[in-house]
């Protein structure tokens, strides 16, 4: 059995920022899973706070998606290595946008309704016991607060997609693995039952842009994948930068992502 504390706070002091590296060269219609959920909650909020911010690319585009009103946002993330990325790249002072907390989301160490909005970019499928988050989400939000969610999803894919995918997975011997499951089927049932109001459940097939062995290993070397032998990894890299050059140089692989979107009801 996978210890998914240790596994996960190892794989980003290894690979800080590896997940963003990946997430923002995926798109739909030009739009990266940042931008979707930027959409959903920047409009009226001024403060927002970013949950498992990683290296802090959602801190830029919310803070960048209304440029005629500063909007302030608070990037929290337990692990060290993706804080310091984040404030290498000045996530954490330039212009004062964006302050870096290092804290766990099973315990925000922020008062209560302190937000007009939170975020948590492709990361509460990380935490094993997601409703305790949703919780603590819950609590930190003003009364009408929204809540942002971007989590993996098993559709939309087209059948080209599912070969695809079958032949990689068939050369790892495993699938990407995550502490609260690869399909996190109870997650609406949680956020509503935390005070929320849901206002959407929606999936989009993204896809991530292979051109050659770097991008291949690049995506490879972003799955969870405990147990897994590097000549596994190699094999899958492997045949997606020869997929690559046999399509001529560039090859779409289907990365489906899920959002939800809800409102914290009035008391």
């Amino acid at each position: 059995m996978t210890d998914w504390q240790t596994y996960v706070a190892g794989f980003h002091a290894r690979c800080p920022g590896i997940s963003e590296d990946v997430l923002v060269r995926t798109t739909a219609d030009g739009l990266s899973p940042y931008d979707w959920v930027a959409r959903a909650v920047a409009s009226e909020a001024e403060r927002v706070l970013d949950l498992a911010c990683g290296s802090g690319v959602m801190g830029r585009v919310l803070a960048e998606a209304v440029p005629h009103r500063p909007t302030e946002v608070v990037g929290l993330d337990l692990s060290e290595a993706e804080l310091r990325r984040a404030a290498a790249a000045g996530y954490g002072g330039g212009g004062g946008y964006l302050r870096l907390v290092r804290g766990d989301g099973l315990r925000l160490p922020f008062a209560g309704q302190a937000f007009d909005a939170v975020t948590c970019s492709m990361a509460m499928m990380v935490f094993d016991r997601y409703a305790p988050a949703l919780a603590e989400c819950a609590r930190v939000l003003k009364p009408g607060g929204v809540l942002g969610i971007t989590v993996p999803s098993a559709v939309p894919l087209r059948p080209s997609d599912v070969r695809l995918l079958t032949q990689v997975t068939a050369r790892l011997r495993s699938f990407p693995q995550f502490p609260g499951g690869a399909e996190l089927t109870g997650l609406r049932e949680a956020v509503e039952a935390n005070g929320f109001r849901l206002l959407e459940d929606a999936r989009e097939r993204f896809a991530f842009p292979v051109h050659d062995r770097s991008d291949a290993d690049l995506l490879i070397r972003s799955l969870y994948l405990p147990g897994t032998p590097d000549r596994r990894r190699n094999a899958a890299a492997a045949f997606l930068a020869e997929r690559a050059v046999d399509e001529g140089g560039g090859l779409e692989i289907a990365v489906p992502i899920r959002r939800l979107v809800a409102v914290l009801k009035a008391e």
